[in-house]
């Protein structure tokens, strides 16, 4: 019986021991090995990318489809614009919606019109219901000409507010009792906020026929000013060179005397330096759009 309790003791303290062995380990890369392993499958060492949809959604009223490199991307922009009986004052109202990308905006601008000249204040919302939410406040002037076409600036404040996410791998990773990979561990990026002013030009011509009125037109926006926050460490700064271009032409197809059918056509080409020093690139959308506008 003796001999049977001191072999069941060893068993015990044998197990407990390749328990303490197998239990998994932390292991760190050094910067070399972390170079060494900077591929597709962890990331490092590649820029990533992302879309500003504050930035690439330009229009209303209207069915968007980008191309961003293999993936296609649908967005569903709604508008309604209601005028005064002298049609100096203008309220308008929009939505924008695309659910591949789990992005969702609400918005309404205020406007004062003359013969050549529509000045609009202007706010939108968005969000992912889940990481980000941003706002912005926008002042836009746009002038009229008969000659020379139609040209446009404005100015806006935005604010965006970012969940607790995961950062970029720093090396770090789990293996098991066998010395195996189970999973990498990635550092936690505390919630964060940006607040951002920016400027736009615009400048589109129309070619006016008996079917269709063809606008070729161009898009040139940059941040100006920036004031980030994260609770570790809060800056300010002037940013450096940056510059969001969008060209293309815009359509509208007379079907009858009160309704339009508008399509368009616009690419994106980014220069933003700042932005792929920290490891981010925005990508650069062909968009299609197509869009209908009832004249009551």
């Amino acid at each position: 019986m003796k001999k049977l309790i001191t072999i069941l003791f060893l068993l015990c303290v044998s197990f407990v021991t390749n328990a303490q062995i197998q239990t998994p380990d932390t292991l760190q890369l050094s910067p070399k090995e972390l170079f060494g392993e900077s591929d597709d499958w962890n990331d490092v060492g590649i820029l990533q990318s992302y879309v500003d949809f504050s930035k690439d959604v330009l229009s209303s009223s209207n069915l968007s489809v980008g191309i961003i490199g293999k993936q296609v991307s649908t967005t569903l922009n709604l508008g309604y614009s209601k005028s005064s009986m002298n049609g100096q004052w203008g309220h308008s109202f929009a939505a924008s919606i695309n659910p591949i990308w789990n992005y969702y905006g609400v918005g309404y601008g205020f406007s004062r019109n003359s013969e050549k000249r529509t000045t609009t204040l202007q706010t939108f919302y968005s969000t992912d219901f889940d990481f980000q939410k941003d706002i912005n406040l926008s002042f836009v002037d746009v002038f009229r000409t008969k000659k020379f076409g139609t040209f446009g600036y404005s100015l806006t404040a935005g604010k965006t507010f970012w969940g607790e996410s995961e950062g970029a791998w720093e090396g770090k990773y789990i293996v098991d009792e066998n010395g195996n990979w189970v999973k990498n561990i990635y550092p936690i990026v505390p919630a964060s906020s940006l607040i951002n002013y920016k400027a736009m030009a615009m400048y589109t011509y129309a070619i006016k026929t008996k079917r269709v009125n063809i606008s070729p037109q161009i898009f040139a926006m940059g941040d100006i000013y920036k004031v980030f926050k994260n609770g570790t460490f809060d800056y300010a700064y002037f940013d450096d060179f940056n510059l969001d271009l969008y060209y293309g032409t815009s359509m509208d197809w007379k079907i009858t005397r009160r309704f339009l059918l508008n399509t368009n056509i616009r690419y994106n080409t980014t220069w933003d330096k700042l932005g792929e020093s920290v490891g981010y690139k925005k990508s650069n959308p062909l968009m299609f759009m197509i869009g209908t506008n009832f004249q009551f």
